[in-house]
């Protein structure tokens, strides 16, 4: 994440590190000269920034963590972009075995390492997360018969993993709303969020960095009506099917890539959707930056300084006395960069 003028001044602080070879250009007054300030905005890697900075340090670092999230988000999804269309025109054209297995296996890498390249902000099926922590979709053999209206019945869920953990969940068999309800404030406190999609099918949502342990460890004890009494039963959530999973079954029967079309074909689509949403997000991004400006013109900051300079040396004994008062309470760099 790029680092933040604690004085608010946006001397290099929005955008100077998010980007490679977008460098810092710091404000240094008259020194700096006015051939090197025409610089056209087409000419600048994005995110564009103000000269000098209105808002408080607060708002920088909301600031500088939305750029960085969408700066991620944008390098992985353009990467995970390139990378299927290699495979599809593989496929495409018949490539050999061989090739086809080179290509799957880098987009198989590619995905493999998505949580890190990202740094959080796509899930598992491509989709961007970035407010929230990404999410990871899936269902259970049984899970209707958890809502189905029968005799009540006491499910007590087990987590295990470092140390066991047990949660329990009244099932009185009114309704599959209330059903529902009981099981997410039982579920509830592994992050654990049922509902019901369209189809009235049962979805249940969790953490993905709780995904490893929910999908090995979760198990459930009943009273002989939903689930046996005498031992915990191990559930196996089956997740929400991604392009990793397609790729594995690619890599072990190649000769039935043609059949995989369909499926690059449906990600190019969502992965083009996406990144509409993520140029609505850096449009968004961009304004916020724009309305931090405080200066208008290109020479505003020079002008600025040649007239606070001509006031400090005209100004007589109390506004050079009251410039050295208000010096001592300013940070080091905001100085520089005003008096410089």
């Amino acid at each position: 994440m790029m680092q933040v003028n604690h004085s608010g001044a946006a001397s290099g602080s929005v955008g100077a590190s998010l980007t490679p070879g977008l460098s810092a250009r710091p404000l240094d007054g008259v020194a700096r000269s006015d051939a090197s300030l025409k610089i056209t905005r087409k000419e600048q890697s994005w995110p564009d920034r103000p000269l000098i900075s209105s808002q408080p340090l607060r708002y920088n670092v909301q600031l500088n963590r939305q750029l960085t999230a969408v700066q991620q988000a944008n390098s992985f999804l353009q990467a995970t972009e390139k990378q299927v269309l290699q495979l599809s025109h593989a496929i495409a054209r018949r490539a050999g075995t061989e090739e086809l297995q080179q290509q799957a296996e880098k987009l198989q890498r590619l995905l493999a390492n998505r949580e890190t390249l990202s740094g959080g902000t796509v899930d598992r099926q491509l989709r961007l997360s970035l407010q929230n922590r990404a999410q990871v979709s899936f269902t259970l053999h049984d899970g209707t018969a958890l809502l189905n209206p029968a005799d009540p019945e006491i499910l007590t869920f087990s987590l295990a993993g470092r140390q066991r953990d047990i949660s329990a969940a009244v099932l009185k068999g009114d309704t599959p709303q209330q059903n529902l309800l009981q099981l997410n404030q039982a579920l509830g406190k592994w992050g654990i969020h049922g509902s019901l999609d369209s189809w009235q099918q049962l979805r249940f949502q969790v953490d993905e960095q709780r995904w490893p342990q929910v999908s090995q460890h979760l198990s459930v004890q009943g009273g002989g009506n939903r689930y046996p009494e005498s031992q915990f039963f191990p559930i196996r959530p089956q997740p929400e099917n991604s392009l990793e999973q397609g790729l594995q079954q690619l890599l072990r029967l190649p000769e039935n890539a043609a059949a995989f079309m369909d499926t690059l074909e449906d990600t190019l689509e969502g992965l083009t959707q996406q990144r509409r949403l993520l140029q609505t997000t850096r449009d968004s991004a961009q304004r916020r930056i724009d309305s931090m400006a405080t200066w208008q013109g290109e020479t505003s900051p020079l002008d600025a300084s040649r007239q606070l300079g001509e006031q400090l040396q005209n100004g007589g004994y109390a506004t050079l006395a009251q410039a050295l008062g208000g010096q001592a309470n300013v940070q080091a760099g905001r100085v520089r960069n005003v008096l410089a």
